[in-house]
Protein backbone atom coordinates (compact mmCIF):
# COMPACT_ATOMS: atom_id res chain seq x y z
CA UNK A 1 0.00 0.00 0.00
CA UNK A 2 1.38 3.37 -1.03
CA UNK A 3 0.43 6.57 0.80
CA UNK A 4 0.76 10.11 -0.50
CA UNK A 5 0.10 13.59 0.82
CA UNK A 6 -2.09 15.62 -1.52
CA UNK A 7 -4.46 18.59 -1.64
CA UNK A 8 -8.13 17.53 -1.63
CA UNK A 9 -11.33 19.33 -2.56
CA UNK A 10 -14.77 18.74 -4.04
CA UNK A 11 -16.18 20.96 -6.78
CA UNK A 12 -19.62 21.00 -5.15
CA UNK A 13 -18.19 22.32 -1.87
CA UNK A 14 -16.13 24.93 -3.73
CA UNK A 15 -19.18 26.13 -5.66
CA UNK A 16 -21.40 26.18 -2.58
CA UNK A 17 -18.88 28.16 -0.53
CA UNK A 18 -17.91 30.61 -3.27
CA UNK A 19 -21.56 31.39 -4.04
CA UNK A 20 -23.28 30.92 -0.68
CA UNK A 21 -20.91 32.88 1.56
CA UNK A 22 -20.93 36.09 -0.54
CA UNK A 23 -24.72 35.99 -0.95
CA UNK A 24 -25.19 35.61 2.81
CA UNK A 25 -22.73 38.34 3.77
CA UNK A 26 -23.81 40.78 1.06
CA UNK A 27 -27.39 40.37 2.28
CA UNK A 28 -26.15 41.05 5.81
CA UNK A 29 -24.22 44.09 4.55
CA UNK A 30 -27.35 45.53 2.88
CA UNK A 31 -29.33 44.92 6.07
CA UNK A 32 -26.83 47.01 8.06
CA UNK A 33 -26.58 49.70 5.39
CA UNK A 34 -30.36 50.10 5.11
CA UNK A 35 -30.71 50.34 8.89
CA UNK A 36 -28.21 53.19 9.27
CA UNK A 37 -29.98 56.37 10.38
CA UNK A 38 -30.87 58.59 7.41
CA UNK A 39 -28.85 61.70 8.38
CA UNK A 40 -25.56 59.69 8.32
CA UNK A 41 -22.61 61.05 6.40
CA UNK A 42 -21.63 59.64 3.04
CA UNK A 43 -18.13 59.03 4.37
CA UNK A 44 -19.53 56.78 7.14
CA UNK A 45 -21.58 54.76 4.65
CA UNK A 46 -18.63 54.47 2.26
CA UNK A 47 -16.30 53.41 5.08
CA UNK A 48 -18.76 50.81 6.36
CA UNK A 49 -19.24 49.43 2.85
CA UNK A 50 -15.48 49.15 2.25
CA UNK A 51 -15.01 47.49 5.64
CA UNK A 52 -17.77 44.92 5.06
CA UNK A 53 -16.59 44.09 1.51
CA UNK A 54 -13.03 43.66 2.85
CA UNK A 55 -14.27 41.30 5.58
CA UNK A 56 -16.17 39.23 2.97
CA UNK A 57 -13.05 39.07 0.77
CA UNK A 58 -10.78 38.00 3.65
CA UNK A 59 -13.33 35.45 4.85
CA UNK A 60 -13.51 33.89 1.38
CA UNK A 61 -9.72 33.61 1.20
CA UNK A 62 -9.64 31.99 4.66
CA UNK A 63 -12.42 29.53 3.77
CA UNK A 64 -10.72 28.62 0.50
CA UNK A 65 -7.31 28.07 2.06
CA UNK A 66 -8.38 26.26 5.23
CA UNK A 67 -11.80 24.71 4.66
CA UNK A 68 -12.17 23.93 0.95
CA UNK A 69 -8.64 22.92 -0.10
CA UNK A 70 -7.47 20.60 2.67
CA UNK A 71 -4.41 18.39 3.02
CA UNK A 72 -5.16 14.69 2.81
CA UNK A 73 -3.37 11.39 2.92
CA UNK A 74 -4.31 9.11 0.04
CA UNK A 75 -3.52 5.40 0.09
CA UNK A 76 -3.67 3.30 -3.05
CA UNK A 77 -3.61 -0.49 -3.22
CA UNK A 78 -5.12 -3.33 -5.24
CA UNK A 79 -8.37 -3.13 -3.26
CA UNK A 80 -9.11 0.56 -3.75
CA UNK A 81 -8.40 4.11 -2.71
CA UNK A 82 -8.50 5.48 0.85
CA UNK A 83 -8.62 9.21 1.54
CA UNK A 84 -8.07 10.59 5.02
CA UNK A 85 -8.27 14.33 5.63
CA UNK A 86 -5.39 15.62 7.75
CA UNK A 87 -7.69 17.90 9.74
CA UNK A 88 -11.41 18.36 10.04
CA UNK A 89 -13.11 20.99 7.93
CA UNK A 90 -16.67 22.16 8.57
CA UNK A 91 -17.52 21.87 4.85
CA UNK A 92 -16.69 18.14 4.72
CA UNK A 93 -18.80 15.76 6.77
CA UNK A 94 -16.46 12.79 6.49
CA UNK A 95 -12.75 12.77 7.21
CA UNK A 96 -12.16 9.17 6.07
CA UNK A 97 -13.30 7.63 2.81
CA UNK A 98 -12.64 4.26 1.13
CA UNK A 99 -13.77 3.11 -2.29
CA UNK A 100 -12.97 -0.03 -4.24
CA UNK A 101 -11.73 0.40 -7.79
CA UNK A 102 -15.07 -0.99 -9.01
CA UNK A 103 -16.77 2.11 -7.58
CA UNK A 104 -14.47 4.51 -9.47
CA UNK A 105 -16.17 5.73 -12.62
CA UNK A 106 -13.28 7.66 -14.15
CA UNK A 107 -10.00 9.39 -13.40
CA UNK A 108 -9.18 12.49 -15.42
CA UNK A 109 -5.95 14.45 -15.52
CA UNK A 110 -6.71 18.18 -15.56
CA UNK A 111 -4.52 21.28 -15.96
CA UNK A 112 -4.75 23.85 -13.16
CA UNK A 113 -4.59 27.30 -14.78
CA UNK A 114 -4.26 29.02 -11.41
CA UNK A 115 -1.21 27.09 -10.14
CA UNK A 116 0.25 25.99 -13.46
CA UNK A 117 0.28 22.30 -12.57
CA UNK A 118 -1.83 19.21 -12.97
CA UNK A 119 -4.42 17.63 -10.70
CA UNK A 120 -6.53 14.51 -10.91
CA UNK A 121 -10.30 14.44 -10.86
CA UNK A 122 -11.82 11.17 -9.62
CA UNK A 123 -15.50 10.44 -10.20
CA UNK A 124 -17.25 7.81 -8.08
CA UNK A 125 -20.35 5.83 -9.00
CA UNK A 126 -22.12 5.33 -5.68
CA UNK A 127 -22.57 7.81 -4.12
CA UNK A 128 -22.17 9.89 -7.25
CA UNK A 129 -19.62 12.64 -6.59
CA UNK A 130 -16.31 13.99 -7.87
CA UNK A 131 -13.15 14.86 -5.95
CA UNK A 132 -10.00 16.66 -7.01
CA UNK A 133 -6.53 15.67 -5.84
CA UNK A 134 -3.54 17.90 -6.51
CA UNK A 135 -0.03 18.53 -5.31
CA UNK A 136 0.62 20.28 -2.01
CA UNK A 137 2.94 23.26 -2.14
CA UNK A 138 6.61 22.21 -2.32
CA UNK A 139 5.67 18.52 -2.72
CA UNK A 140 6.15 18.04 -6.45
CA UNK A 141 8.26 14.82 -6.28
CA UNK A 142 5.68 13.10 -4.04
CA UNK A 143 2.83 14.36 -6.23
CA UNK A 144 4.58 12.97 -9.31
CA UNK A 145 4.86 9.55 -7.61
CA UNK A 146 1.18 9.73 -6.62
CA UNK A 147 0.08 10.63 -10.15
CA UNK A 148 2.15 7.75 -11.55
CA UNK A 149 0.60 5.27 -9.10
CA UNK A 150 -2.90 6.60 -9.78
CA UNK A 151 -2.34 6.23 -13.50
CA UNK A 152 -1.21 2.63 -12.97
CA UNK A 153 -4.42 1.80 -11.09
CA UNK A 154 -6.46 3.63 -13.70
CA UNK A 155 -4.94 1.51 -16.45
CA UNK A 156 -5.13 -1.82 -14.59
CA UNK A 157 -8.05 -1.70 -12.13
CA UNK A 158 -10.78 0.50 -13.55
CA UNK A 159 -12.99 -1.36 -15.99
CA UNK A 160 -13.88 0.62 -19.06
CA UNK A 161 -16.95 -1.45 -19.93
CA UNK A 162 -18.88 -4.02 -17.97
CA UNK A 163 -21.06 -6.80 -19.31
CA UNK A 164 -23.75 -8.63 -17.42
CA UNK A 165 -25.50 -7.51 -14.24
CA UNK A 166 -23.76 -4.63 -12.45
CA UNK A 167 -21.95 -5.53 -9.27
CA UNK A 168 -22.71 -3.59 -6.13
CA UNK A 169 -19.64 -1.41 -5.51
CA UNK A 170 -17.75 -1.65 -2.25
CA UNK A 171 -17.99 1.66 -0.41
CA UNK A 172 -17.61 2.81 3.17
CA UNK A 173 -17.54 6.11 5.01
CA UNK A 174 -15.70 6.48 8.27
CA UNK A 175 -15.60 9.27 10.75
Amino acid sequence: MSSYKVKYHKNSVLLLAMAGIPVFFISLMFYFLFNIPTPSSELLILGLTVLLVSVIFLLLIWVKDTQIFVAAKVSLDDHGITIKLKRTAFLYRRSLFFSSWKNVDRITEMFDNHNGGFFYQIAFKSPNFVINLGALKNADPEAHQFFKALQYYQDHKITKETFGPPEKPSFSLGM
